[in-house]
């Protein structure tokens, strides 16, 4: 048996792509009930658990595709390698430790934590996808660099979401009050989760760009 070790990333590279969208497409549909009005507020709410746990697989294919996708590119010019390579695995284990670990503590100081790190790298994919997109180099390949710019650009979208999961409390509060302030909860959050299904959309858009990029590579 002859397994080449460039052929097995590309496999789990895949594997990730498709928890990646398959998760986002699970918690979109999911999303439909956290709002249906024949049910009431409290199954919506273990609705509502349901899909923060599948989200979980949508998070996690994001975190270990970044060090992934790096580890793919070295064949096209990216300058991560070697122990920059291996520092970068290093931080995203790291960084994946940390995502669950706010998903099971829910402890605020290491959900901003989380945040900082996304702001960071969000804004370190956008400014190096663009230099090399501008400067030709060191990533000569510009469909490798848009890669790059987008991957970015998903950062933010899920920055996005977590600003709509922070109104949820409020709405929910509202909508166990009952009267006015009910009705008032229940149209916040229908707004919420129209909110949260064009981020998905967004989302399920820069996926698909992004793997077309990386099969096809037109530029």
């Amino acid at each position: 048996m002859n397994i080449n070790s460039h052929n097995v990333l590309v496999f789990f590279h895949l594997v990730l792509f498709v928890y990646a969208i398959g998760g986002d497409i699970a918690v979109y549909l999911i999303g439909k009930y956290v709002v249906r009005d024949e049910l009431n507020l409290d199954e919506r709410l273990r609705v509502r658990d349901i899909r923060s746990l599948v989200d979980m697989s949508a998070r996690t294919s994001l975190v270990l595709l970044l060090p992934l996708g790096f580890t793919l590119a070295i064949p096209f010019g990216s300058p991560l390698r070697d122990n920059w390579l291996l520092h970068l695995w290093i931080f995203d284990l790291g960084w994946l430790w940390l995502v669950w670990a706010v998903f099971f503590t829910q402890d605020a100081k290491l959900r901003n934590v989380d945040l900082a790190i996304r702001y960071a790298l969000a804004a370190a994919m956008v400014g190096f996808g663009v230099y090399c997109l501008v400067n030709q180099a060191p990533i000569a390949s510009g469909w490798l660099a848009t890669k790059i710019l987008l991957f970015g650009a998903i950062i933010l979208n899920g920055i996005w979401i977590r600003s709509i999961i922070t109104r949820w409390p409020a709405a929910i509060e509202m909508a166990r009050s009952g009267g006015d302030s009910g009705a008032e909860g229940e149209r916040t959050m229908q707004a919420n989760q129209t909110s949260t299904n064009k981020a998905a959309l967004l989302i399920w858009i820069l996926v698909i760009v992004m793997a077309f990029l990386g099969k096809v590579k037109p530029f």
